[in-house]
């Protein structure tokens, strides 16, 4: 009896699970592609990926330490950590012309380690935390990008700038722990549908913890999510609106600096897809890397500090879009057609019908949702498509196959 009983369980266990559902590795560019997976298990393994940024410009004297980049309605960001006033600096891409200098107007600086843009509102991170891992003011400043007054060195007004800060929900120790000797340092900072992403400078055991905090004003724990080994430690993070995250760091030992892709992640478990390293050579090269972000869905800009008193400052420009699947890199029509995907799509769907779009489509096709300012909305399968709160008016579907890349695009109303 207990063998019929145990064997009925398992039967029923297995036909609970999508008949075509097949876990593994969904990304043909890793050593251990599966052909035939449907669900990506996050087990892709890459070759070794060595990569030379492009040197743009060297960077202002006043930038020497510059630790943060963010782009903002095309313009590109950065600020210093520590020795500074409370400013961050739009710069020129192609030369070390100081465009614009912002003070953040009753703001204080202990050590601006990231910065972040989420299409209104930037985000400045002050919670480097490395002098003695016992720092109880970790802070993050946030303004709207409107506050900022036209001229070339202006201040945001105090009153325009709200104050998160927080701590971790984790430390517990808050005696001096010396110098670099931290799990609780942090130099990364990603803002992703209303909450602040913190990806952590473990300097005992070199990996990266991901925590969690609302990106409103208040005081907050930040609360853990996971932690990756990523053999060295984090200076830098941004995403793209396609869901795509690279995180920047270096190597202690060795000196060798670096970037992780990650991508094809469930919700906001980042480590839980593809996640593949590009060596980027020697901080003597390319000197420390502290600032990363992206310009667009695949590009975008990396800076170094002045190192060992021998590199200067300087601005790169970086392309990941050979090893990023078509379905996140959705700045265009795909590259490879099929257009019969589309043949039959609806061009007007009511408030309520948007996952009626899923019954026209094959199983496991690969979605992404745009508005008509480029906004990526939503991008997953198709049978995962959600019903979401859209206004009325045009939008744009791409639609992927899961094992080619190969796809159309669809413009359809929403009334």
């Amino acid at each position: 009896m207990r063998f019929i009983t145990l064997l009925l369980f398992t039967l029923v266990a297995c036909l609970a699970q999508p008949l075509d559902a097949q876990p593994g590795c969904t990304d043909p560019q890793a050593t251990n592609f599966t052909s035939g997976a449907t669900q990506n298990d996050g087990s892709c393994v890459y070759p070794v990926t060595t990569y030379t940024p492009a040197t743009k410009t060297a960077l202002a004297v006043v930038l020497n330490e510059t630790s943060g980049l963010v782009m903002a309605k095309g313009a590109l960001w950065t600020h210093n950590d520590s020795d500074d006033a409370p400013n961050i600096y739009q710069i020129d891409t192609l030369t070390n012309t100081i465009i614009q200098t912002v003070t953040l107007g009753g703001a204080s600086v202990v050590d601006w380690e990231d910065i972040a843009f989420d299409g209104t509102y930037f985000y400045v991170g002050d919670f480097g935390n490395n002098a003695n891992g016992n720092r109880t003011d970790l802070k993050v400043y946030k303004f709207p990008l409107s506050a900022i007054p036209s001229g070339a060195n202006v201040t945001v007004p105090e009153t325009a700038i709200e104050v998160i800060q927080f701590s971790y929900a984790d430390q517990t120790d808050f005696l001096p722990q010396g110098s670099n000797n931290t799990r609780f340092d942090c130099e990364a900072m990603i803002v992703r549908d209303g909450q602040i992403h913190l990806f952590t400078k473990n300097w005992l055991e070199n990996n990266t913890a991901h925590y969690v905090l609302p990106a409103v004003a208040g005081t907050y724990q930040a609360e853990k999510q996971a932690a990756f080994f990523v053999d060295g430690l984090i200076t830098g993070a941004d995403i793209t609106a396609a869901g795509v995250i690279v995180l920047a760091g270096y190597r202690l030992s060795s000196g060798e600096c670096f970037m992780w892709l990650l991508f094809d992640y469930p919700g906001s478990a980042f480590f839980d897809g593809n996640k593949r390293r590009i060596e980027l050579g020697s901080v003597l090269g390319v000197g420390q890397m502290e600032g990363i972000c992206f310009r667009n869905n695949g590009q975008g800009y990396l800076s170094n500090e002045r190192t060992l008193n021998l590199i200067p400052a300087r601005l790169y420009s970086f392309s990941m879009t050979q090893w990023l699947p078509a379905v996140f890199l959705p700045t265009g029509r795909p590259v490879k057609k099929n257009d019969t995907l589309c043949r039959g799509l609806p061009n007007v769907l009511g408030a309520d019908q948007l996952p009626v779009l899923a019954g026209y489509l094959p199983a496991n096709t690969r979605l992404a949702l745009w508005d008509t300012l480029g906004k990526n909305l939503w991008q997953g399968k198709r049978e995962e498509l959600p019903q979401l709160q859209l206004d009325t008016g045009m939008y744009y579907l791409q639609v992927f196959e899961p094992e080619n890349g190969k796809g159309c695009a669809v413009t359809f109303w929403l009334n």
